[in-house]
């Protein structure tokens, strides 16, 4: 009986570290400080592929059958685009239309910037990907209704403001961001290395060497936003409320976590990031309101 005792306090003492490691990543996450929180920007690249495996990819393009939402002002390296329902993924060159839902992406040393029907511009950085979920716009009514999806890297967004209906909103897979201001990045990333999912990785193999290999823990990933001058965004993870980032801060959202609070960086470090992910795309298509140059 006592050995019985014995074995079920060492699984207990081996099965509350692991699960401490696992579920203790949200609470370890949150408390990131605003410095880890802009490495969050950098190119990170996929465990998956930004063109899935089943997808052509042809030089000519050609141009979408949904409404034209927008177009490519700026083509730098290799950038393709996906059209919705469709399995060939399109090289993207100066001038060429965007429809709704089109998907865009990136590769390693390429980015583009697009500007919108409604006169906001955005600029994908490299290795990122990015769906125009819906993009709707009136002039003589003055509405918008815009969602973003951003599935992984880095974009900026110079958004124009209207009087009328400005709905803009960036979803990703572990957050959604309000627009609430005009110039802001977003980014989609893994845990960096050495964090807490990895620690739980290596618990496993140490206690556990031989069920290794049928051990899957899934990637945990950040969205991080970052605000430009007079600019304010409110993120929301997938649970908990929303907190506002107001201008020159920046917070995060890690999957399955509540929002972090907002921490302010000041105008030089968001003026770093701004340019690494959007470089000139303030000087494309600058709203009228803004006069930073």
């Amino acid at each position: 009986m006592e050995k019985i005792i014995g074995k079920k306090a060492i699984v207990c003492c081996l099965l509350i570290p692991s699960m401490l490691l696992l579920f203790g990543i949200p609470v370890i996450c949150s408390a990131e400080s605003g410095q880890k929180l802009l490495e969050k920007f950098k190119s990170y690249e996929s465990d998956t592929p930004l063109i899935p495996e089943d997808v052509t990819i042809s030089a000519d393009f050609v141009e979408g059958k949904n409404e034209k939402v927008g177009q490519i002002q700026q083509v730098q390296g290799e950038a393709y685009v996906i059209h919705f329902g469709q399995k060939t993924a399109y090289r993207l060159e100066n001038d060429h239309p965007l429809v709704a839902k089109d998907t865009l992406i990136t590769f390693p040393k390429s980015r583009v910037n697009a500007l919108m029907n409604d006169k906001s511009v955005l600029s994908l950085a490299p290795q990122a990907k990015l769906t125009i979920t819906k993009s709707e716009y009136s002039s003589i009514l003055n509405t918008r209704s815009t969602v973003m999806n951003l599935i992984w890297g880095s974009a900026r967004f110079i958004v124009k403001k209207i009087s009328g209906k400005p709905d803009f909103t960036v979803k990703t897979k572990t957050a959604v961001c309000g627009v609430r201001g005009t110039d802001f990045v977003v980014s989609v990333a893994p845990a960096e290395e050495g964090n807490v999912t990895s620690a739980f990785r290596r618990f496993i193999a140490y206690v556990s060497p031989a069920k290794k290999s049928r051990i899957s823990v899934p990637e945990k990933l950040i969205t991080t936003v970052l605000t430009g001058p007079a600019s304010t965004v409110g993120l929301t993870g997938t649970i908990g409320g929303t907190t506002i980032i107001g201008p020159l801060s920046i917070a995060g959202a890690i999957e399955g976590a509540a929002a972090g609070s907002a921490i302010f960086i000041g105008e030089t470090e968001a003026d770093g990031v701004l340019d690494t992910v959007g470089p000139e795309l303030a000087i494309l298509s600058m709203p009228p309101e803004f006069n930073r140059f």
